[in-house]
């Protein structure tokens, strides 16, 4: 939490996601949860290096696996290995259909795995659960 406010990192390289993504939480999400946008896995991980230790770990990141320089996969398996950011949830929203990347992921720890859905109304719905599930 930063400020008394609940953080949800995402990890997002593509704007219109972003933006379908900002929407869905500001539609279904509680006011005052603050988004943070990275594009791509070394940035998240550099994020996450510098506040490990402070009061503002996100409440829930959400990671896509197909970023540019380093991929969700390889970022979820550092993170879980780090003791230090193991414990922050870690849902997959993605448009792989993969079960090999399904059965990964929640080998790696992944509290959750969505295929990126077409329609607005299906994000609000994945993002109603999340916030319930991960929002103080």
């Amino acid at each position: 939490m930063l400020n008394g406010r609940s953080v949800i990192l995402v990890a997002e390289d593509d704007p219109d996601d972003q933006e379908f993504i900002r929407e869905a939480i500001a539609a279904v999400c509680r006011p005052g949860v603050e988004i943070h946008f990275v594009e791509d896995g070394i940035t998240l991980m550099d994020y996450l290096q510098q506040i490990w230790n402070q009061p503002t770990k996100p409440v829930l990141i959400i990671l896509d696996l197909n970023m540019p320089r380093k991929d969700g996969r390889a970022i979820l398996r550092d993170m879980k290995a780090d003791y230090h950011l193991a414990d922050i949830p870690v849902v997959i929203l993605t448009t792989s259909t993969s079960e090999e990347d399904k059965n990964l992921c929640q080998h790696l720890g992944a509290e959750g795995f969505y295929h990126k859905p077409g329609r607005v109304a299906d994000l609000e719905a994945i993002f109603l659960h999340l916030c319930d599930m991960y929002i103080p």
